[in-house]
């Protein structure tokens, strides 16, 4: 069984394909719309445990999504982490006090992801040490330079990561799509040399047919030359005979 199932709500292909591997990894299923206007419908026909918003989105933007989020009887209550590119704290701070649980950067540290994940899902969430307080590092500013930078440096490697699993996995969609083709090839390749031989074959039959056919007529033609020497030789006597007694008289 998945420890929970979480909705992406991203205009961007990419951004979901990526925060949905994270997520699976850590056995939440999800699901994924390209618009807020696509998730509404979405949400009334699957529960959820935990939603990802972009804040830039076609149509209604992920601010006016967040407060229908909340204002709704059967949402409010679903945990929201807007899914944004977005740093400054004034951002964060709006998106606090509009009901989201944290915000999460589109460079994600999986580490700290799947903390969170564990502190909503799990029954006994894992406490974090003060330094991590907060569902996701872009809720806590950053004092130190350095560790801002290692933070920055491990999202893109988990981003880094992530593409390269993707390219990966496309690539060995590749491989066996291109073995099946060879296969396809293969099996195509054996059905025409089938058919060539078959073909041969009744060829030769038919010349082998046709052959001793025309040597069977060819035996009876001079039979029947022979039948008509002799018919005519026997005429030639017959009329050899006549003539004799013509001239016997």
């Amino acid at each position: 069984m998945p420890r929970g199932h979480a909705l992406i709500i991203d205009d961007s292909s990419t951004a979901r394909i990526m925060l949905s591997r994270l997520l699976e990894r850590a056995d939440v299923t999800t699901r994924s719309v390209g618009s807020a206007e696509e998730a509404f419908p979405v949400l009334q026909s699957e529960p959820f445990d935990i939603i990802f918003l972009d804040h830039l989105l076609p149509g209604m933007n992920g601010f006016d999504a967040l407060r229908k989020l909340k204002s709704q009887a059967d949402t409010k209550n679903i945990p929201v982490f807007m899914y944004t590119s977005q740093n400054a704290e004034r951002y964060r701070q709006e998106a606090k006090t509009l009901g989201a649980s944290g915000v999460v950067g589109k460079q994600i540290d999986r580490a700290r992801l799947l903390r969170t994940l564990d502190g909503i899902l799990d029954s006994n969430p894992i406490t974090e040490s003060p330094a991590e307080a907060g569902p996701l590092p872009p809720l806590q500013p950053l004092t130190d330079d350095s560790q801002q930078s290692s933070r920055s440096l491990s999202g893109r490697m988990s981003t880094l990561e992530v593409a390269y699993e993707e390219i990966d996995d496309e690539l060995s969609n590749l491989r066996q799509a291109v073995t099946r083709l060879q296969q396809q090839l293969h099996e195509e390749t054996g059905k025409q040399r089938t058919r060539f031989r078959v073909v041969a074959a009744s060829s030769l039959a038919g010349f082998v047919l046709l052959l001793a056919l025309f040597l069977s007529q060819s035996g009876h033609i001079e039979q029947m030359k022979v039948q008509i020497d002799e018919q005519i030789s026997q005429f030639q006597r017959v009329v050899g005979g006549v003539i004799e007694l013509m001239e016997g008289e």
